[in-house]
């Protein structure tokens, strides 16, 4: 290269932030990258090096520029590698996707990409009365899976909770796969109860599950609205929501709590796990914040003091919260 070029490069680096902003952007590229590979079963094909020929019908490919379009930007990356015309991987992270946590990390990458962008694409336009998104309708499975990354903190917080003894009962609102139920019958096996959730594909789910883990005697699966159960059914020793306060408007919340507790034997507690408004330095908790802000059917995530007050309110006489992560306003707490 001769130095004219390579002082007009560097005097082009000069510009205040130029260089941030393209390191950031290299990262941008790589996430949209990891996307595009796994929803075309590109990473998944090549476990096995592979070469163009056999990728193109392995992937039903008809479109075979994109396909060398996205090698050519998985290869610059280096995430993939090409050796004797066979496409291989090689990065760590598309190396991880393929790995026993892949499923949860592709549902990060696939979160990113979709509804989250989506509430920054569309911010301006929505902060000026443009309609809220309607992500929440189709990324109900990615939320489920990208959820899993906060198991062994939930875990570990129900290890505290979880009366012990037998008889005691639980439900679980929300229950989804019905995971929470397996894992508080792993704390104590002397448990029963019931799991509820308003999604037939969760309630589906969690109906095999119990069954397949040996559980389906101690645990019923129900479909419908926690408000709308039965008079008859038997009091709660703990009633568990995780994730889920955010689904409920502001103003209803006092009345389901209300709802809760009448459902509590005496001494039970309810239990809510969730990211609360974010300390300043918890980005995460942020960009869930502007995701849930931007969507139709929930809200902005609750304020941790806000929420006690209103647990106070509706009866409960004490209310604890425990910080689950370091950093984090991921929060666990017990009202009783």
């Amino acid at each position: 290269m001769q130095l004219k070029y390579l002082y007009s490069f560097f005097k082009t680096f000069q510009i205040p932030g130029l260089f941030s902003v393209f390191s950031d952007f290299k990262g941008i590229v790589r996430y949209h990258f990891l996307y595009a590979a796994v929803e075309s079963g590109l990473l998944e094909a090549l476990k096995t090096p592979c070469s163009r020929d056999n990728l193109i019908k392995k992937l039903s490919v008809k479109n075979p520029d994109i396909l060398d379009a996205l090698l050519k930007v998985g290869i610059s990356l280096k995430e993939l590698n090409c050796k004797k015309d066979h496409y291989g991987i090689r990065g760590k992270r598309s190396r991880a996707m393929v790995g026993a946590y892949g499923d949860t990390l592709s549902a990060v990458i696939q979160a990113n990409v979709t509804y989250y962008n989506n509430s920054y694409r569309y911010a301006a336009a929505r902060m000026k009365g443009a309609g809220l998104g309607d992500d929440l309708r189709h990324s109900g499975d990615i939320i489920a899976r990208f959820s899993k990354l906060s198991d062994p903190v939930i875990k570990t917080f129900l290890r505290d909770i979880v009366p012990q003894g037998p008889g005691l009962r639980v439900l679980d609102i929300g229950c989804g796969s019905g995971l929470l139920l397996k894992s508080m019958m792993q704390i104590n096996p002397g448990l029963s109860g019931l799991g509820i959730d308003i999604d037939d594909a969760a309630i589906r789910q969690a109906m095999q599950n119990t069954k397949k883990w040996g559980v389906s005697e101690n645990f019923k699966i129900v479909k419908g609205d926690i408000q709308d159960l039965p008079d008859d059914i038997p009091g709660f020793d703990l009633i568990t929501m995780v994730n889920l306060v955010y689904y409920f408007p502001v103003g209803q919340r006092p009345k389901l709590f209300k709802t809760l507790r009448s459902r509590l034997t005496t001494g039970g507690s309810l239990a809510i796990i969730m990211n609360m408004q974010g300390k300043e330095t918890d980005f995460g908790a942020a960009n869930l914040n502007m995701a849930n802000a931007s969507m139709r059917g929930v809200t902005p995530l609750p304020d941790s003091a806000t929420l006690q007050e209103q647990l106070k309110e509706s009866g409960f006489s004490t209310v604890r919260a425990s910080d689950l992560m370091p950093g984090s306003s991921f929060v666990g707490m017990l009202a009783k």
